[in-house]
């Protein structure tokens, strides 16, 4: 099987995330303003999660955040692009968005801390 065989993922899958998460998506997202959508904060937490070399979440994702294809193309592209290549046991569309799952949940739960801990949601420290 070719790349293109992990980069099909449904339009109509749900992006998930655990309960404890999906809260503070909501602060960040509702109430903060940061991002303007769910889908950016999810992706940028993947990148997060990658970047600091974060364990992957393994933890149920009962909550929806919305679907694949509400995900921005090229960030999506990047994203799945990334995972793909750091774990070349995914043998499909269905497996990537599991572990696209885990990268995120590990990526907010970074955030998460940083922010209860300082109050603040800096995105410098985590991207240059």
């Amino acid at each position: 099987m070719g790349m293109q065989g992990y980069f099909h993922l449904k339009e109509a899958e749900h992006v998930k995330t655990s309960s404890v998460n999906k809260d503070f998506y909501n602060k960040v997202v509702d109430e903060l303003g940061l991002f303007s959508a769910k889908h950016q904060l999810y992706t940028y937490a993947v990148l997060v999660a990658i970047l600091r070399g974060a364990e992957r979440d393994t933890s149920t994702k009962s909550e929806d955040i919305c679907l694949v294809g509400n995900v921005n193309p090229d960030n999506l592209l990047i994203v799945k692009g990334l995972i793909a290549k750091l774990n070349p046991d995914i043998k499909d569309g269905g497996s990537l968005l599991k572990r696209m799952h885990e990268y995120a949940d590990a990526g907010i739960n970074l955030l998460r801390v940083e922010y209860e801990n300082n109050g603040v949601f800096r995105m410098d420290q985590f991207i240059d």
